[in-house]
């Protein structure tokens, strides 16, 4: 898909995150790995749009939300292919939402577990035995 974007003519730019990495010393400091475009950001006229895969506590996209707002885009909208329903989420809620799910692993559809089930053509959740199965 993102091969698929980039090839469209249009004026919009993009700014592809490969991923978030929490400090294992601290839960309060999260790298970005792939953001180091993010200042192009700065005062867009068309604002932001985050996508992202799932959210559950809310923390990453928090943090993530926090690192964007530093270069002050004129609107910033989240937009999630999975909302977890948890005790522990902090109360975020995207702007828009595809589906709300139980608290559980779901692999599938470019959703990994230790690099595993990410070239699934569907959504599934995994069990322990899986997860047993292909612990590092």
């Amino acid at each position: 898909m993102r091969s698929q974007i980039i090839k469209e003519e249009n004026p919009i730019q993009y700014v592809f995150i490969s991923g978030l990495l929490w400090n294992d010393q601290s839960m309060d400091e999260m790298q970005i790995i792939g953001g180091d475009d993010l200042w192009t950001l700065a005062g867009k006229a068309s604002g932001c749009i985050c996508l992202s895969s799932s959210i559950g506590i809310g923390r990453t996209i928090k943090a993530l939300l926090s690192s964007i707002e530093k270069y002050k885009p004129n609107m910033i909208k989240v937009a999630s292919l999975l909302v977890k329903r948890t005790p522990r989420s902090d109360g975020f809620r995207p702007d828009y939402a595809g589906f709300e799910i139980p608290n559980l692993l779901v692999v599938g559809y470019a959703l990994d577990y230790n690099e595993y089930f990410r070239d699934l053509n569907h959504i599934c959740v995994i069990n322990e035995h899986g997860k047993e199965k292909h612990r590092v």
